[in-house]
């Protein structure tokens, strides 16, 4: 009786190892590389190595969270992440796990925010913003707040030449920002395009 149990076992054991073997063949001819789960900070990545890169989508308190490659765990190269809704939050490229290079940030509403150069997962350099209504609001150079003016909502404003346009399209101002402030040279314009000043402007204002 014992003979015929082991016997048994043997089989449903052999069996279930030539299913496994049987799918993971199935797989790779189809040119599919087989799944795996490893651990990473707050969660797990699933997917398959590529070399020294591992290709996967990324879970945090079983949300996914974001999906491209991974070198020891942390995003690299092209990839997109989410916000807890599962709208795409970001894509473009990551270093570090952070957003740098070319990248398209998006609102919580799906809509497009940010087009431009990112560093340290923040907008920095060449980009263009979005309104609401998916106008362009202001384009040119973008950096992060100072330390003592960060906001959370809106960390990287303009900073240096930019251009900002009113909600009809028409130009508003040309010159340079301080911290998202008109500060420096620069040309105000009405709604109609018609120019208001020339000059200097302080902290918003046009100078005396």
């Amino acid at each position: 009786m014992g003979g015929i149990v082991f016997l048994v076992l043997v089989v449903i054991v052999g069996v279930g190892f030539w299913l496994y073997l049987t799918s993971q063949n199935n797989s790779q001819a189809n040119g599919q590389q087989p799944q795996i789960r490893i651990p990473c900070k707050d969660g797990y990545i699933i997917g398959y190595y590529q070399g020294n890169r591992f290709t996967g989508q990324r879970f945090i308190n079983n949300r996914l969270a974001s999906v491209g490659f991974f070198v020891n765990t942390i995003q690299v190269g092209s990839g997109k992440e989410y916000y807890e809704n599962g709208i795409l939050k970001y894509e473009g490229n990551f270093v570090n796990g952070l957003a740098s290079g070319q990248g398209k940030l998006y609102e919580e509403n799906g809509k497009l925010k940010y087009i431009g150069n990112f560093a340290n997962g923040y907008a920095s350099g060449q980009g263009r913003i979005f309104d609401a209504n998916g106008k362009l609001k202001c384009e040119g150079n973008f950096a992060r707040l100072s330390s003592n003016q960060v906001n959370s909502k809106d960390p990287s404003v303009p900073n240096g030449h930019c251009k900002e346009y009113y909600d009809n399209g028409q130009l508003k101002y040309e010159g340079e920002f301080v911290n998202g402030v008109w500060h420096g040279e620069g040309r105000s314009y009405d709604r109609n395009g018609r120019l208001i000043f020339k000059g200097k402007f302080a902290y918003g204002k046009p100078g005396k």
